[in-house]
């Protein structure tokens, strides 16, 4: 009977507060008393850090309100400039939509800048606070090894009769009880404590990785938005250069760039035509596959891709490829295999090469600065067929060229289409 009385009272002891009850058993049996968790206080670093991020994230806005002003400049040049036909496109009108590409690429990297700026200070924010919560999970996991070790002493050994025996009173027997069962609350809610420090910490340290790999995205485009800075103050350059300021000089070029697009066109259809009637690739092209390999690696973007809307003469033709950015004299490697059908070398003109494939496919390399095939040779996969170009006034080059790259076609049946969907993943 008194055990059973004895069993149900330390079974509902819950309602008094554990570290009150805890430090009060401590301090009648003469232990060490327990070790006090709080909450450390804000610092005054923290608060000027969050204000930093809060300050960046407001400017971030700012630009991108001021981007959006912009974009609607360049769209208002675009509807002018689309409106016209070569003969009344002006130097001036195409200056404009340059300096304002120009203005809006410039403030498109400074918004990146400061997103990355506040990404930083996130991930700075982060790894204090994550530091602060490991702090207190070892001093949690310190105080629950030390009452795990009085919990033991106390329970180690003694049956409840013994513990019932060893005792003058029941006075005494009962506050024993007391203390081993809030004592084990204790226990209980300290590691709980751990638990919740624990799963907090993962969580903030998943969030720290996707910031980490934001800020890694942010940077790679960054580097995209400089290049392409790079391009559009290397044409506007290269325009005025050409020019000489002179509507008569931008007039011709114009004339002669779309003379240089038309006659490449009109080539590389007749030839797609007529080669193919008179090549068997069966017995010579044995790719048959309709995937193609990038003719050199994408690593410093794309600066203009098919259709492109912002390409710079959309006014006089339709991009009808995609410019991959390449240094000057980068090796350009046949994306599939096939039949030389041109190898056109023309100084200081748009110099290409083109190359008949199986699958009613061709493709075709722009602004080429040298040439290393020759007509009516197969090549396979891979191969190398010539060096990228495109500096203004090199050979291959050809006329208003936005600067270092590689043009790369790929027609169907003699049409151009979107090159994306034909080659492996980028």
């Amino acid at each position: 009977m008194i055990l059973a009385v004895v069993f149900s009272f330390t079974c509902t002891i819950s309602s008094s507060g554990p570290h009150a009850v805890f430090a009060e058993d401590e301090t009648a049996s003469g232990e060490e008393t327990e070790a006090v968790v709080e909450a450390p206080a804000e610092v005054e670093e923290g608060d000027m850090l969050h204000e930093e991020i809060e300050g960046l994230n407001d400017e971030v806005q700012k630009k991108k309100e001021d981007l959006q002003e912009i974009n609607g400049r360049i769209d208002r040049y675009k509807d002018l400039v689309a409106s016209k036909k070569i003969e009344s496109a002006s130097l001036e009108d195409q200056m404009g939509l340059l300096d304002n590409k120009i203005a809006k690429t410039e403030v498109g990297i400074e918004i990146a800048e400061k997103e990355i700026r506040a990404y930083d200070l996130q991930i700075q924010k982060a790894n204090e606070k994550i530091a602060e919560m490991e702090g207190k999970m070892a001093v949690e996991r310190q105080l629950l090894g030390s009452m795990a070790r009085r919990l033991y002493r106390k329970q180690t050994g003694k049956s409840m009769l013994e513990i019932l025996l060893s005792h003058a009173t029941f006075s005494d027997f009962f506050s024993e009880m007391y203390a081993i069962a809030t004592l084990q609350r204790t226990v209980n809610e300290t590691l709980g404590r751990i638990q919740s420090l624990h799963a907090s910490t993962e969580a903030e340290q998943r969030d720290r990785e996707d910031r980490m790999a934001e800020v890694s995205k942010k940077k790679l485009g960054l580097e995209v938005e400089r290049r392409r800075l790079d391009d559009e103050r290397g044409l506007k350059s290269n325009l005025l250069v050409e020019t000489r300021t002179s509507e008569m000089e931008y007039r011709y070029l114009l004339a002669e760039l779309q003379r240089e697009q038309n006659e490449a066109d009109s080539e590389i259809s007749y030839l797609e035509r007529v080669l193919r009637e008179k090549i068997i690739l069966s017995d010579r092209v044995k790719d048959t596959s309709t995937v193609l390999s990038w003719p050199l690696e994408p690593t410093r973007g794309i600066s203009a891709t098919f259709h492109d809307l912002e390409y710079p003469f959309r006014h006089i033709f339709e991009h009808p490829g995609s410019d991959i950015r390449a240094y000057q004299g980068t090796p350009i490697r046949a994306a599939a295999g096939g039949v030389i059908a041109r190898a056109k070398n023309a100084g200081l003109g748009y110099s290409y090469i083109m190359i008949i494939h199986n699958n009613d496919l061709s493709t075709v390399y722009g602004h080429v600065s040298r040439i290393s095939v020759r007509e009516d040779t197969y090549v396979e996969r891979g191969e190398i067929i010539g060096y990228s170009g495109g500096q203004p006034g090199t050979p291959g080059a050809g006329s208003l060229t936005t600067g270092p790259h590689l043009h790369f076609e790929t027609r169907l049946r003699g049409i151009p289409v979107n090159p994306m969907g034909y080659l492996i993943g980028y």
